[in-house]
């Protein structure tokens, strides 16, 4: 298994981008639509089926205990793939962590940025474009 753990300061964009991720990876739409047409529903934990790779998705949150919350989910649908959301730091990171090495998984951390200089638009565009690269990692 790989876990991929977008981490990051809260309000950052970490669910947001990964609830335009599920929601574009679920209805097999692009990001754009994924976002405009399913606006702010991203607090949910999917399992999807991608070409025989089983992807879990859980953009709730980054406390910890939303994060065990996650893990919990995971556990009853097994997957090839998770994608979630931590702090930077904290003990929401540190269960993430401490549950991979229980499971012997690849964890692989990608920092979500926030940039003061942008806009709202401009900051839904940076998530939009990080939740593309996020399909590289499939």
């Amino acid at each position: 298994m790989k876990i991929i753990g977008l981490y990051g300061r809260g309000k950052c964009g970490k669910s947001e981008t990964l609830g335009i991720f599920l929601r574009s990876l679920l209805h097999g739409i692009n990001i754009s639509d994924a976002e405009v047409k399913f606006g702010k529903d991203k607090d949910m934990c999917e399992s999807v089926d991608r070409h025989g790779i089983v992807v879990d998705i859980c953009p709730p949150g980054d406390t910890d205990d939303i994060v065990k919350a996650n893990i919990q989910f995971v556990e009853q649908n097994p997957c090839d793939i998770l994608f979630t959301v931590t702090r930077t730091k904290g003990r929401g990171r540190k269960a993430l962590d401490n549950y991979a090495k229980s499971i012997n998984a690849e964890l692989v951390w990608i920092k979500k940025n926030y940039n003061d200089d942008l806009d709202a638009i401009g900051q839904k565009e940076a998530n939009k474009r990080l939740a593309e690269k996020l399909f590289g990692m499939i």
